[in-house]
Formats: structure tokens, C-alpha cells, sequence
């Protein structure tokens, strides 16, 4: 009886893990289609901003997700990740609000603040739950072509949007972010029949009905809670040191193509293309990105010597986007794209196989971190570099700085594998 009644559940869950899948596939598609994502460089820049403000503007934004996107998992951890998403959402909404008022340039940083917030929010903890909730149904084999659907969906609606930004820079920006307050309220409207996916003990008894007695807790409970959080996940990091490798070799994929998106609004108008069409090159990046994370989904190569080639080619990519040549600067900045998209899907698979589900949401977060660290730094450097040099400038160091961190890691990496190797020959004689 116990067994059927075990095979029964299983099956309900196969049926619901259908319909949580393509309600995250809208979930993804409200969130990626973002007009104002190819513009507003040159929103701000029409708003009386310079390049290196506008870079001032990014660095806050990522010190603001450097400092956040660890507790955002944690959060997503502790008290769920539907609960999670719906706050990235409603987070979302006020940070396009902030971005339209005038009057104030604080107004400005107060929305890169929200923005930030709104995507830490959701970063890692949309993965986490998909991840679960095929774990929980048995099909975790099946996660590389979901999260690889995903990512085809997000770069799809990413590119649909750069098509859309001429209508974005005629209706102004305050519109055009009017247009992201009503696609966040979707996300809401698209995570709430979401059911939050219960594989250990913690997460059905967070799942549970709360009672007034678990509302009672007190905040000693919340914090020993949190606290106990943060030991267990200090302890995973500190006794994984391959699995953060390939979290910040992922991110250092993922540096220079925002980067890229971001200055090369101006520098394709420095290169003659038209203002109110910029968006209409940029269409192509977003589907290098995807056709990546298709070959990726196929991919069977070792995830060293892939990333590896990954770094030489991206760098290699970056520095091409520095031409003053239109074909070249799009080849070079697809080839990015197309390497952070495989990069994307080939880390996140290998490495959520040796996360636990109870800090699944935290663990893809410090990945995440390990990304803004590196956009903190990069993003007022390349703007400073674009201000006071060239923009052309910034992309030959970016792309020379990749290059050199991609040569430094194969050595260090290398050297640990034969020291492992001299090791394990010594205890054998």
C-alpha cells in the first residue's frame, strides 16, 4: 500500500513538473524581454550623463548585488523560493519606477539599487527551483535541456527586445520603463501558481501550513536559523575549492559581454550606425548566446579543457569588438556571447550535481557574487578608459585581461593536477 501510494505521488509529480516547467518558461520570457536594455546608455547619456557616470551608475548597481546576492539565496533557502520570486518582482517594479522620475540623479541610483535587488533576488533562486522540482520528480537527468531551454528563451526575448528599441527611443524613457513595470508585474502573475518543490526534511517543514506558534518564532529563532545557514555554507565553500573555480571561471565568461552590451550602444553611433537603430545590430548577440547554450546542452567535452578554450576564444572576441569596423565589432561580440552561453549551462549542471537542495538557491548565489565582484571593478575602469581614451581602448584591455586571467588559471590549475598526481603516485609506493 505504502508503495503504491509512493508511485501514485511520483506520478502527480511527473504531471505537475509539465506545467511548472512551461510556467517558468513564461516566468523567464517576461523577465528577458527588456526594451530598455539596449537604450539606456543613451537614455542616460540624453539625460545629461556622462560615460563615466553612466559606469558609476553600473558600479552601483553591482556593489549593490555584490553585497545582496548571497543573503538573496539564503533567503530563497530559507523561507522559499516561490516567496522569493515574487518579491524579485514587485522589487522589479519599483526600481523601473525610480528610473523615470527626474528632478534628482540619486532617483537614477535609487533604481540600479532596486534593479539589483530585483535580480539577486531572482538569480539562483529560479534555478534552484527548477532544479528541485525535477529532483523531486525524479527527472534531475533531464535539468541541462530545461535550464538550456531557458537560457534559449531569455536570449530569444533578449533579442526580440533590441528589435523593439526603436520604439523604445520614440516613446522616451519614462514609457519605456512603464512597459518593465507591467512585464514585472507579469513574472508575479506567472510565479504564483508556481508550487514550491519539498525534497528535504527542512523544505517540507518550510513548505508546511505555518502555524501563529512558527508566525512566534522571534527573531532569536530567525537569526539562529540564519546563522546556522551561513556556518554550513562557509563549510561547503572552504572544503570545495574546484566547485568555486569553475563559479568564477564562469563568471569571468560572463564579465565582458554585459560590458559589451553596455558601451557598445556608443560605440556603434561613434562607428556611423544611426541612434534611433542601435538596437537593430545588437538583435544577433543574444542569439550567439543562444545557439551556445545549444551546443552546450550537446556538449560531452571535460569541463576544463571547454572552459579553457572558452577564455582564449572570448578574449580573443573582446578584442575584436574594439574595431572601428561594423562586421568585425558584431563577429567579435557574437563569439562572446556565444562562449558565455555554453559556459552558462556547462557550469550550472556540472556544479548543481554537487550542491545540497537545502542551499542550492545559496550556493548558485555565490556565483553570481563572484561575477559582481569582477563588474564592480570592470565597469567604472572600462568607463573611465571609454572617457578618457576610447572606447576602443577599454575593449582591448578587457579582452587582454581575459586572456592573461585565462592563462594564470591554467597554470594554477594545472600545477594542482600534477601535484594531485605526484600524491597520489607517493602513496601508492
Amino acid at each position: 500500500m505504502q508503495l503504491f501510494r509512493f508511485d501514485l505521488d511520483r506520478r502527480i509529480l511527473i504531471m505537475d513538473i509539465k506545467k511548472q516547467t512551461v510556467l517558468m518558461y513564461l516566468y523567464e520570457a517576461a523577465l528577458a524581454f527588456r526594451m530598455v536594455d539596449a537604450v539606456w546608455v543613451i537614455f542616460l547619456l540624453e539625460r545629461g550623463f556622462s560615460l563615466a557616470e553612466v559606469g558609476t551608475a553600473e558600479g552601483v548597481y553591482h556593489i549593490t548585488s555584490m553585497l545582496f546576492e548571497v543573503p538573496s539565496g539564503m533567503a530563497a533557502d530559507l523561507f522559499g523560493r516561490k516567496r522569493t520570486l515574487i518579491l524579485s518582482g514587485i522589487v522589479g517594479m519599483c526600481s523601473a519606477v525610480f528610473m523615470t522620475l527626474e528632478g534628482f540623479r540619486g532617483f537614477v541610483y535609487c533604481g540600479m539599487i532596486f534593479s539589483a535587488l530585483s535580480l539577486n533576488l531572482a538569480s539562483g533562486t529560479e534555478e534552484a527551483l527548477i532544479y528541485d522540482s525535477l529532483l523531486e520528480a525524479g527527472r534531475e537527468s533531464g535539468y541541462k535541456k530545461v535550464w538550456s531551454n531557458i537560457s534559449l528563451i531569455a536570449r530569444t526575448a533578449s533579442a526580440l527586445s533590441c528589435l523593439a528599441s526603436p520604439i523604445a527611443i520614440m516613446m522616451g524613457y519614462r514609457y519605456t520603463y512603464y512597459i518593465s513595470v507591467f512585464l514585472y508585474l507579469c513574472t508575479v502573475i506567472f510565479v504564483l501558481p508556481v508550487r514550491e518543490p519539498a525534497v528535504t526534511e527542512r523544505q517540507k517543514l518550510r513548505t508546511e501550513k505555518e502555524t501563529g506558534k512558527r508566525y512566534r518564532e522571534g527573531l532569536h529563532e530567525l537569526g539562529r536559523r540564519w546563522k546556522q545557514h551561513i556556518g554550513e555554507t562557509v563549510t561547503f565553500i572552504r572544503k570545495n575549492p574546484k566547485t568555486m573555480a569553475k563559479l568564477f571561471a564562469d563568471a569571468a565568461l560572463g564579465c565582458p559581454c554585459y560590458l559589451i552590451m553596455m558601451y557598445l550602444q556608443e560605440h556603434l553611433v561613434n562607428c556611423g550606425w544611426p541612434k534611433s537603430f542601435i538596437g537593430i545590430p545588437l538583435v544577433v548577440i543574444p542569439l550567439a548566446g543562444a545557439l551556445g547554450t545549444r551546443i552546450a546542452a550537446k556538449n560531452r567535452s571535460r569541463l576544463s579543457k571547454a572552459l579553457l578554450l572558452c577564455g582564449i576564444i572570448s578574449g580573443i572576441g573582446t578584442c575584436l569588438v574594439g574595431s572601428n569596423v561594423l562586421i568585425v565589432v558584431l563577429i567579435g561580440a557574437c563569439v562572446v556571447r556565444m562562449c558565455e552561453g555554453f559556459s552558462e549551462i556547462t557550469v550550472s549542471e556540472n556544479v548543481n550535481r554537487e550542491f545540497s537542495s537545502d542551499y542550492r538557491a545559496t550556493l548558485v548565489s555565490v556565483g553570481s557574487m563572484c561575477y559582481s565582484v569582477l563588474m564592480v571593478a570592470a565597469s567604472p575602469v572600462t568607463g573611465f578608459l571609454g572617457d578618457h581614451y576610447s572606447v576602443n581602448a577599454a575593449f582591448y584591455l578587457l579582452g587582454g585581461g581575459l586572456l592573461a586571467a585565462t592563462a594564470v588559471m591554467h597554470i594554477v590549475t594545472g600545477r594542482k593536477r600534477h601535484a594531485s598526481i605526484d600524491n597520489t603516485h607517493k602513496r601508492q609506493f
